[in-house]
């Protein structure tokens, strides 16, 4: 009997584990999620198989290859376009046309008996059979209901509670017979529950449904990955975990070939550690898995979590409840804080912190002491500060974005009192625009009053401070030296740069998150202010030297840099005067 792995999904929502690879090569238990399918599968003797594969196929037929190293039969359907769950199966129909098939998903684990519900499906002469779980929570899955014999009569795909008619869903396990195929068209995006099975139950076909007992998990969030971790090393779900089983050790802790243990560490079950691991003097893994070369310094401890291949962790570094894919080094006491992911090859510096439920991308880079509080997906690096040299300085809308720039107002406004006013000015590009009232946004709403001044040059917008009576100011622009860049520039309440001192104050409450949100009521409000030029060149005409002739001098040159040209140069037009 043949048996189709659907393997072609894009795994979204659990990305960054899944930017690299297809969630089917996920490891759960240090072994990918699609491998314990086909131990499954090889369990109930349905060892040909074939795989539909979509999104980076390459990397799961590498695995693989042609099945003989796991005790299987692979081929492999590649769709160049997105055709749905059924419309792939329709493209691996030439392999189907002799018998009944099966069809499952590589992204699940479970221990269902499968040939109970080939049995059921055999028993009832049915053309189509769903295999059904029951489930606490119905919402994020299609429900199903049945008669008494096990037919079909009705299922709605993801339904409201409202909606909610049955705690049975589909796990996304059929069994059909080839002449379904028919009834999908050729090339086309068709689903099997949306498209497929209303229309069987339409045509009154033997539509059955089959509930199945054991386990079954559809790994579709972080969340949940790492509770399928839990529940393998709990001993939930009946998966061949690698390593040896060590029950000297400990009740439920696998270790696997070659991995050095230091007298003085403390494992507590459960446990799964990979090959050629090195656990040293009083480091603590507790309730973890561990893939194949992981380095653990002394003191270190692991809480909830998993780690991929290659992992690093630096002494006395702590992590808890998290995710650390391959290649990922963790600084000496660091800390890593609950549902917190860290991508691939990403480098935490020591004493850094990544704060609970933050997300770095593969090849990234957090500097040493560095607090990390929003996830990093497109810079390179998150740095310990936040002003440099030049002010705040990064990529435009990639490391300064609207979101990193209100939580920087915000810092900002709680460092000022209630009421105070605050001047925004920007150059004319609209990625400064944006990013101009994003900062506008974090300080309205710690209670502070903006004065944005719009298009307006930092010379001026540094002199009007004083005279409309700010308490400090800010300037964006796209950087001078960079175009992918973005600058903003703060000043005190002469126009002057911030302190250091000042400056430090506004990164502590920002890695704080120590934010000062106004009633709805007292949040800031934005003004305009009209004569922001004209307080620039009064001053201006102060400076200079009361001499009528240098005087004068000076006026042609201030009337023309601001616009009187007409008046400067009578006889000429305003267009040609201005050239």
């Amino acid at each position: 009997m043949k048996t189709v792995i659907m393997a072609g999904g894009f795994g979204t929502r659990l990305r960054p584990l899944t930017t690299n690879i297809p969630k089917p090569i996920a490891t759960v238990a240090n072994k990918p999620m699609m491998e314990h399918i086909t131990d499954l599968l090889k369990k109930h003797g349905l060892t040909d198989i074939v795989s539909a594969l979509y999104f980076q196929p390459e990397v799961i037929t590498d695995y693989f290859r042609d099945g003989s190293e796991f005790g299987v039969k692979m081929s492999y359907i590649r769709t160049e376009t997105e055709l749905g769950t059924a419309g792939a199966v329709k493209a691996a129909g030439k392999y189907l046309d002799d018998g009944t098939f099966l069809i499952i998903s590589g992204d699940v684990l479970t221990d269902f008996d499968l040939n109970k519900a080939i049995e059921y499906h055999k028993k009832k002469k049915a053309l189509a059979t769903m295999v059904l779980t029951r489930v606490d929570e119905p919402l994020q899955y299609g429900v199903v209901i049945t008669e008494k014999n096990g037919r079909i009569v009705k299922f709605l795909e993801k339904p409201s509670w409202g909606e909610v008619f049955s705690d049975t869903i589909n796990t996304g396990i059929y069994i059909l017979e080839p002449e379904v195929l028919s009834f999908i068209p050729e090339e086309t995006n068709f689903d099997f529950s949306k498209n497929l099975f209303p229309l069987l139950l339409e045509k009154k076909l033997p539509l059955f449904g089959y509930i199945a007992s054991g386990y079954w998990k559809d790994v579709g969030s972080l969340t949940e990955y790492r509770t399928a971790h839990y529940d393998v090393m709990g001993g939930e779900v009946e998966v061949e975990v690698p390593g040896k089983k060590m029950n000297k050790i400990g009740k439920g802790i696998w270790v696997g070939e070659e991995t050095q243990i230091h007298p003085t560490a403390s494992l507590k079950n459960p446990v799964v550690i990979g090959k050629n691991c090195v656990i040293k003097a009083n480091a603590e893994v507790s309730n973890s898995c561990l893939g194949d070369n992981c380095v653990v310094e002394a003191d270190a401890k692991i809480i909830d979590s998993v780690l991929w291949d290659d992992a690093y962790i630096g002494a006395g570094a702590q992590l808890r409840e998290c995710i650390i894919c391959k290649s990922v080094e963790i600084g000496a006491k660091s800390s890593v804080e609950p549902n917190a992911v860290i991508g691939d090859n990403c480098v935490v510096g020591k004493e850094a912190v990544i704060k609970n439920s933050v997300k770095l991308w593969p090849h990234k880079n957090v500097d040493d002491g560095a607090i990390l509080n929003s996830s990093l997906i497109w810079g390179e690096k998150w740095s310990r500060t936040i002003f440099g040299d030049y002010g705040v300085v990064g990529l435009a809308n990639i490391e300064i974005t609207p979101e990193f720039v209100a939580k920087l107002g915000a810092a900002y406004g709680a460092g000022l009192a209630k009421g105070s006013v605050v001047l925004t000015s920007r150059d004319n590009h609209r990625i400064s625009r944006m990013t101009n009232r994003a900062m506008m946004t974090g300080l309205l709403s710690s209670g502070v009053n903006v004065q944005d001044l719009g298009v307006t040059p930092i010379p001026v917008a540094r002199y009007v401070v004083k005279p409309l009576r700010c308490f400090g100011g800010m300037h964006v622009r796209k950087s001078p030296i960079d175009p992918e860049l973005i600058d903003i520039k703060f000043f005190d309440e002469n126009g002057m740069d911030l302190p250091k001192s000042k400056e430090k104050s506004i990164e502590g409450l920002f890695f704080r998150e120590d934010f000062r949100r106004a009633p709805y009521n007292e949040v800031g409000e934005i003004s305009f202010p009209s004569h922001a030029m004209d307080h620039y060149r009064e001053g201006f005409m102060r400076q200079i030297d009361q001499e009528p002739v240098r005087k004068r001098k000076f006026k042609l040159v201030v009337d023309y840099a601001f616009g009187s040209a007409s008046t400067v140069f009578p006889r000429c037009s305003e267009n040609s005067a201005a050239r």
